[in-house]
Order: C-alpha cells, then sequence, then structure tokens
C-alpha cells in the first residue's frame, strides 16, 4: 500500500481536492483536461520532488494562487508532504525536513508509464540514464553516495577547464572522478544486467520479440576512464568542459536485431519503453514492498485494441497501489479495479 489518503491545494486545475484510494487498481476517469494526468502529477511529484510534465515546480501552481501544497499519509499513518511557490520548495516526511531528494523514495517508490514513454527509446540518452540510475539506486546501496562524489569531482575539473587551469590541477581532479567514475560504470552495468531477464520476458509477451540492453560506458572501450581523461584534455580545454565519462553513457536498447531507437514505430517505442519499465518494477518490487506505486496514465492511446489489452493485462498485475487513468470505465477492457474515481469541475469524486 503506497498511499491511503492524498489532499491537493492549489495544484494544477485543483483548488481543493482530496482522495482516499485503495491499496489496489484505482481507476481515475474524465474528460480529456479534467485533471486526470494532474492527480498523477501531484503523487509522482510526492515520491520523486519533480514533474513528469514541467520543468520547473511553480509551473504546477494553479493561476491564481500563491502556492501548491500536495499531501499523502502513507498507511502506516506517516505523512509526507511538499509546498512550492515562486520562492522555493520544503518538503516534510515522516516529520523531518527533506534536504535531498532522494529521502523521499523512503516514503514512496514511483514508477510512471505516460503516453510520452516512447521518450525513453527515441530521445537522448539522458532518459535512459535515469531509467538505469533509478534502479541503480535501490539495488546499490553505494550508488547515491558514489553518484554525489563524481559530481562533485566533475564541477571542479569543469571549473578547472573554464579557468584555464595547468595540467596538474587537472590530474588532481582526475584522480577522484576516474574511480568515482568507474564505480559508477560498474554500478549500472551490474544492474543492467539484473534487468535483462525481467524486461525481455515482458516484451516478448508485449512485442513477440527480444529486447537486448547493453550499457554504453562514456568513454572508448578497451581504455580506462583516468586514460581517456588524460587523452581529452586539449579538446576538453576547447569546449570547457569534460566530454567523457559516466555522465555521457547511454543504455543501447534493440528490439530484435534492429536499434529500437530511430527504428521501430512510435506504437512500438511506447511497447518497448514499457516493458523497460515494468521489467524494471519486478526487479525492484521485492525492495519497494509496500512503498511501491505504479501511475500509468491513459494506457491506450497509440495502441491497438490487443496490444493495449496485453499492457492492461500487465500492469494489473503488479504487486503495487495503481492508478490508472482513462476517457471513461469501458476504455480498458479487462481491466478489474478496487476503486473508480471521476474527475470533473476541478473535483475527484469517489464512483460507487
Amino acid at each position: 500500500m503506497g498511499l491511503k489518503s492524498l489532499e491537493l491545494s492549489g495544484f494544477r486545475c485543483f483548488e481543493h481536492a482530496e482522495l482516499r484510494p485503495s491499496a489496489g487498481i484505482n481507476l481515475v476517469t474524465g474528460k480529456n483536461a479534467s485533471g486526470k494526468t494532474s492527480l498523477l502529477e501531484a503523487i509522482f511529484l510526492l515520491g520523486r520532488g519533480r514533474s513528469f510534465r514541467a520543468a520547473r515546480r511553480e509551473k504546477m501552481i494553479r493561476e491564481g494562487s500563491d502556492q501548491l501544497r500536495v499531501v499523502g499519509q502513507a498507511d502506516d499513518g506517516r505523512f509526507i508532504g511538499i509546498e512550492a511557490s515562486q520562492d522555493g520548495w520544503i518538503a516534510r516526511a515522516g516529520g523531518e525536513s527533506v534536504t535531498q531528494l532522494a529521502q523521499l523514495a523512503d516514503f514512496l517508490a514511483i514508477q510512471l508509464i505516460d503516453p510520452e514513454i516512447h521518450r525513453l527509446v527515441q530521445e537522448g540518452p539522458g532518459e535512459r540514464r535515469r531509467f538505469l540510475d533509478w534502479a541503480t539506486f535501490h539495488v546499490k546501496h553505494e550508488f547515491l553516495s558514489t553518484w554525489r562524489n563524481y559530481q562533485r569531482a566533475l564541477r571542479q575539473r569543469n571549473a578547472a577547464l573554464k579557468a584555464a587551469a595547468p595540467d596538474s590541477t587537472l590530474e588532481a581532479w582526475e584522480i577522484s572522478l576516474a574511480k568515482e567514475g568507474e564505480r559508477l560504470d560498474r554500478f549500472r552495468a551490474e544492474t543492467l544486467a539484473m534487468l535483462q531477464e525481467p524486461v525481455n520476458s515482458v516484451a516478448q509477451y508485449l512485442l513477440d520479440q527480444e529486447i537486448h540492453l547493453q550499457y554504453r560506458a562514456g568513454h572508448a572501450s578497451g581504455q580506462d576512464l583516468a586514460e581517456a581523461l588524460a587523452s581529452h584534455r586539449g579538446r576538453d580545454r576547447k569546449m570547457g568542459a569534460t566530454q567523457v565519462g559516466p555522465h555521457r553513457a547511454d543504455v543501447e536498447v534493440a528490439l530484435g536485431p534492429h536499434r529500437a531507437r530511430g527504428w521501430v514505430s512510435r506504437g512500438q517505442q511506447k511497447m518497448v519503453a514499457a516493458a523497460m519499465v515494468l521489467g524494471q518494477a519486478r526487479v525492484l518490487a521485492p525492495l519497494w514492498g509496500d512503498r511501491g506505486i505504479l501511475l500509468v496514465d491513459d494506457p491506450g492511446a497509440e495502441l491497438d485494441q490487443e496490444r493495449s489489452a496485453k499492457l492492461v493485462e500487465l500492469i494489473a498485475e503488479m504487486p503495487f497501489q495503481v492508478f490508472v487513468t482513462a476517457l471513461d470505465k469501458n476504455a480498458l477492457a479487462g481491466l478489474e479495479p478496487a476503486a473508480r474515481f471521476h474527475v470533473e469541475q476541478e473535483k475527484i469524486h469517489p464512483v460507487v
């Protein structure tokens, strides 16, 4: 059970709204632009500290409101809440102030499938790095501290590059950068190996084809990171930034014999990405326990009836609290929700 209550104020179209969801599947229906996606966005905000639709939190503030407020209560009675205004944001979880967004995942572990999920396949490496790092964060306890150490060293080396510092200064930061970067690469590669079989299993069911995932480190194969950093100093000086390392890594995704990016249709991209997310969720489920929540926004969009039905079937099997949106209760054949809600006129109404 992820959430047993949710309260919104000043959020998107909602002046004030409350929700008491089921521990199982919660179906949220309503017309286009009624606020269904905004409801999922508010839950996502509680678990990730950001929106999946807007780059800045203040974009979620209702027009005419000074701030937004989202508060959820977990099954164990603890509260988690976020307030955001034009001046900044504050968050509390379990009565304690939140200073790092990673703390939110200790209360709610959020997984998302939305109509833009194809971006995981089609867009640049950043989307796939975030996908892999979300899993690595949960399965490798040292990942977060290693990632922070790497980012700190990267900022320092980049600052030295911009300041035209001598090689001796760059070399000093490269020691730490290479050490932490190689650990990051190892953590990511090991996590991706854990994801391969579950992701492929889901893909076989959804697409009747195999998905192959391969980690591509952000430097040439056959060369360790320290060597790569040293050999790229001249180029990095011209660019004013470090051009090699884990911050440039990617996950190569292949559907059958072809690279999925730029090859398969948008509908296939969506199914490939959904297979990646659901496969990842299968790996993380034992680690998440009662914290897991799966958000699914309009799963039938751009899919034929057969593929939509298969996707809905897999969603229903997830051992999480699920929130899924649709235009009406008949849009997702085969789905048997434990609770139904209808969004209309800026209110969330339970459906008996």
